[in-house]
């Protein structure tokens, strides 16, 4: 069973259960289920082609805990940078892996200047890891039809 089949599994069970908690936030299990489903819904659409690397360059939190689920769970390899790297050093990481895709924290992004394009900031998804507690959040199984998808788009390319 994979980490990402483990989550789902304990989020069907306990889906209210608090699975992280500290000072600033809370989030359920079912939360960061669809937390984790939602960012590898994004990864898959920046590159549908499975086993693409994805490479994360941010200090540890609850998004980065998001962005390395999500990336099993988009069937990507992951590529962890770290934030105390130089810029020279993270260059040579990256060019010599080309990933598609860089996920990064302000620090991280700071310390690698690539096109916006390549990036996906903590900033832009605050609401996968933020409680709602009454929102209506969509199923892990309506994802699986996106990834599909975007499998035949891909074939068709």
């Amino acid at each position: 069973m994979s980490p990402v089949q483990y989550l789902n599994s304990i989020a069907e069970k306990f889906g209210d259960h608090i699975a992280l908690d500290d000072s600033e936030i809370a989030v359920s299990y079912s939360e960061l289920a669809v937390a984790v489903h939602a960012m590898s819904v994004a990864l898959a659409n920046m590159n549908p082609v499975p086993g693409s690397t994805v490479a994360i360059c941010a200090e540890y939190c609850h998004e980065y805990l998001v962005a390395v689920l999500a990336t099993q769970a988009a069937n990507k390899k992951l590529l962890p940078l770290s934030t105390h790297a130089s810029q020279e050093e993270l260059a040579e990481v990256i060019n010599a892996a080309f990933p598609s895709t860089i996920i990064v924290d302000e620090k991280g992004s700071a310390l690698i200047p690539c096109e916006e394009d390549f990036k996906i900031h903590f900033s832009q998804f605050p609401g996968l890891v933020y409680t709602y507690r009454d929102a209506e959040f969509p199923t892990p199984e309506s994802f699986e039809s996106f990834f599909e998808k975007a499998a035949e788009k891909a074939d068709q390319a």
